[in-house]
């Protein structure tokens, strides 16, 4: 079920791609920053927390067309930190937490609707992405009232941990237009994990978890230099001033 969906949203990113390219050209180059929280769905199930905040930066490709709805495509490079946090029991003040570090790459179809005459616009962004973990943090069991109460060695291990992920990055937001050739822009971004970041006991018995997807959610802002203005305004206006 997984890899058909990943197959399904690389097709759908790639024809979206081939769309907004064949309608204008409109190249942006940017960077993008924020924070979030992860979570990991663990099965056989875990009680978990959303682990926060983790911080995420990255810089950004886009491409825009001047076609109304059709949008474009973007590509990030993010360096990511997310993990999770899980209770001791469910009625306990204590939890261990694992951080990773990791760079993602989402390929993102970016539909968008302009407004406020077109110096604003309201776009989605859907796509997949791959990650790749670079750093994992020590575990730590955390009490609410004492703080950290012990620190426990679990670096990445490939026995036990998996370093490639994969999933669907989904998001919505606002960029307005800035002395003509920047983009300010905020975003909240939702990413589900399709892949595990343990591995499956029944193969490596370092590995306690049959399932481990991670999800994240983040807000973002981000600032965009457009290389050709003339490209991304709509065609009805370029019509309007011919």
């Amino acid at each position: 079920m997984r890899g058909i969906a990943i197959k399904i949203f690389l097709a759908v990113a790639m024809v979206a791609g081939f769309v907004s390219v064949a309608s204008a050209q409109g190249h942006y180059i940017g960077i993008r920053g924020g924070a979030g929280g992860s979570k990991v769905r663990f099965y056989p199930k875990r009680e978990s927390k959303l682990l926060m905040p983790n911080p995420t930066f990255g810089v950004v490709y886009k491409y825009l067309g001047g076609d109304r709805y059709v949008g474009g495509i973007e590509v990030n490079v993010n360096y990511v930190e997310k993990g999770y946090k899980t209770l001791l029991r469910v009625d306990s003040d204590s939890s261990l937490q694992r951080k990773l570090t990791a760079i993602e790459i989402p390929f993102m179809w970016q539909p968008h609707v302009w407004m406020f005459k077109n110096r604003g616009r309201l776009f989605l962004n859907a796509g997949p992405y791959l990650s790749y973990n670079i750093k994992s943090s020590n575990e730590k069991l955390v009490s609410k009232e004492k703080g950290v109460l012990k620190v426990y060695d679990y670096k990445l291990d490939n026995l036990r941990d998996n370093r490639f992920e994969y999933g669907l990055s989904l998001g919505a937001g606002y960029g307005v237009t800035i002395a003509g050739r920047f983009e300010l822009l905020a975003e909240f971004r939702y990413v589900f994990g399709f892949s595990d970041i343990l591995k499956n006991p029944n193969k490596y018995p370092a590995s306690n978890a049959q399932e481990s997807p991670i999800d994240q959610m983040n807000v973002t802002l981000g600032l965009h230099y457009l290389f050709n203005k003339q490209a991304v305004e709509p065609r009805a206006r370029r019509r309007t001033k011919e």
